[in-house]
């Protein structure tokens, strides 16, 4: 290129864009393109529009935030769960990759918006349609940044190496989101009110995703008059609703396997915008995952398992708080529930291709009856005593690297879970709000009525409010933040525990209970221990540090977030 583009990886360390895995760059003569005449077509447009799904990280989102939260862990100790348990320092290099990914996408939206005008034989109306999805990324980034860091620099231009912005401080976290979701709400109308499912364009932004955008944006940052008037308008579009065939029993666990995915289920109006895999397009083009298999991975331990803390989250049917010393077998903590349990956490006697079952009684390995709780390399083995089933597509379990189910990034789902918590909030929480968002998430999978006058004994309706959130959106990043931005910090400081022992029988295991398997005791019950020492210091780890190669490369970020000096 004649004309190096830079964009900011961190505050003070830059690349050339032409270094950044660009696939457009790749695609036109390297001594025909160049800065100059590269801004001409809408095909221009479109390939950098295109480099800002990037931010949205795919599956990798769910490497991230889940593993740091108390739902879904990986197995294993990973640098994020030990984020999530507090045993970290600045210097871990998986938090300055957060503020580098973050600021590669901010990045690439300034340059863009910074050009994209110069496209001047593309129709005005297409331009502002590109240029509002560049908003919606940097929104997005920068709630990623805000949510884990607090303050940060705001960078709107496009930055050389000779800019001063390159070296300038951090921004007040409350200048950065009302700059951000301006910039939402002063352009998301240029968008499409929608995107229809299983089309061509599934997968880019439209008016609805950026005002559940919104929503997320305004309730993270307690603005909830905001939050729920972003909601509303998203409620009050003329395409999506919550995805229902009319059997209960499944479409819930649907949405998320090979069935209701919305890249190619037309019927699927509740997507609102999704990471899209495709392995079908070659081995040169192909994109696709390896959920499934993590999940089930037979020969080896299943990488998310679910915990003990997810189990115990679920209701009963008839919605009172599930009492564990009411059930003395494995299959009685399945019975009973809110559906939505057994459509995400896997439940004996459902087909399965995890390999040979770890109950000895067992006569069919393809239905799930009992946990493998060694890794003897015959089954997937899991720490926890649980299994997933959200996201598990069964047919792509024996294959390496064959999924291409989507990755849900926003949905309908959760602009009602954001409207009823704003009201809630507000104050303002009537019996019509819970029928209009949270009952009809009931409703999908014939679960009784959550209402104002007859809450579960001991209960109150923000608990409620919030245990709605954590058994819908479970498995889909939202739990780490969920507890950072409710203040309940001490829960990721509390040991990761599994399954009850009580509930299992030894006659069907070939481990021994006693010997084999370390238990913790809680509330007079022994609980299979997957995870000791996690720790939570509620004045230094509501926010993530400034990483320490940012400092060094930019001291005018300083000072550091509370407690990391």
């Amino acid at each position: 290129m004649k004309k190096m583009i830079y964009i900011l990886l961190s505050v003070a360390a830059m690349v050339s864009f032409s270094s950044c895995n660009d696939d457009f760059l790749d695609r036109m003569p390297k001594d025909e393109m160049t800065d100059d005449n590269f801004w001409q077509t809408e095909e221009h447009l479109v390939q950098v529009a295109n480099t800002f799904t990037a931010a949205l990280q795919g599956k990798y989102w769910l490497n991230i935030t889940e593993i740091m939260a108390d739902s879904a862990p990986w197995a294993v100790t990973t640098a994020f769960r030990t984020i999530g348990a507090g045993n970290f320092t600045t210097e871990t290099s998986q938090i300055n990759s957060l503020w580098v990914t973050a600021y590669t996408g901010i990045g690439r939206v300034n340059y863009f918006l910074n050009n994209y005008n110069r496209a001047e034989t593309v129709k005005e109306e297409l331009r502002e349609r590109y240029a509002a999805e560049a908003y919606f990324y940097r929104a997005y980034n920068y709630w990623v940044l805000t949510s884990y860091f607090g303050d940060v620099p705001y960078i709107t231009d496009e930055l050389s190496v000779e800019s001063p912005d390159v070296y300038r401080g951090r921004d007040p976290r409350k200048t950065v989101i009302e700059n951000v979701t301006k910039d939402l709400e002063d352009h998301y109308k240029n968008l499409p009110e929608y995107i229809p499912a299983a089309s061509s364009e599934f997968g880019r932004v439209s008016q609805c995703a950026a005002l559940a955008l919104l929503s997320r944006i305004y309730l993270y940052n307690g603005m909830y008059e905001e939050a729920a008037d972003a909601a509303e308008r998203a409620m009050n579009n003329s395409y999506h609703e919550l995805y229902s065939t009319g059997n209960p029993d499944v479409d819930y666990v649907n949405l998320f396997n090979y069935t209701g995915r919305a890249s190619r289920n037309a019927a699927n109006k509740e997507t609102l915008l999704a990471f899209v895999y495709n392995y079908d397009l070659g081995e040169a083009a192909r994109q696709s995952h390896n959920l499934s298999r993590e999940c089930w991975v037979p020969g080896d331990y299943a990488r998310f398992v679910p915990t003990n803390s997810m189990i115990e989250a679920y209701l009963t049917k008839d919605g009172q708080i599930w009492d564990p010393s009411t059930v003395d077998t494995y299959e009685d903590v399945f019975k009973d529930r809110d559906p939505r349990m057994v459509q995400s956490i896997l439940a004996p006697g459902t087909p399965w291709e995890g390999g040979k079952s770890g109950d000895l009684l067992s006569t069919d390995d393809k239905i799930y009856t009992y946990p493998l709780l060694t890794n003897n390399k015959t089954a997937a083995m899991t720490y926890s005593g649980y299994y997933m089933r959200k996201y598990v597509e069964p047919s792509t379990v024996k294959y390496v690297g064959h999924d291409d189910n989507d990755l849900v990034m926003l949905r309908y789902a959760e602009v009602l879970l954001n409207y009823a918590e704003a009201k809630e909030m507000l104050g303002q929480l009537t019996q019509a709000d819970l029928d209009k968002s949270i009952n009809l998430l009931r409703d999908r999978v014939g679960m009784v009525h959550m209402k104002l006058s007859q809450l579960p004994a001991g209960s109150d309706i923000r608990t409620e409010i919030q245990r709605e959130r954590r058994i819908e959106l479970f498995f889909e990043g939202h739990r780490y933040f969920d507890i950072i931005r409710w203040k309940q910090g001490h829960i990721l400081g509390e040991d990761l525990l599994g399954v009850n022992k009580r509930w299992l029988d030894q006659s069907r295991l070939a481990v021994d209970l006693n010997k084999d398997l370390t238990w913790q005791t809680k509330d007079g019950q022994q609980y299979l221990l997957i995870e000791t020492g996690r720790t939570f210091n509620p004045d230094k780890h509501y926010l993530l540090p400034i990483p320490f190669k940012q400092m060094q490369l930019n001291p005018n970020l300083a000072p550091q977030n509370p407690g990391w000096n």
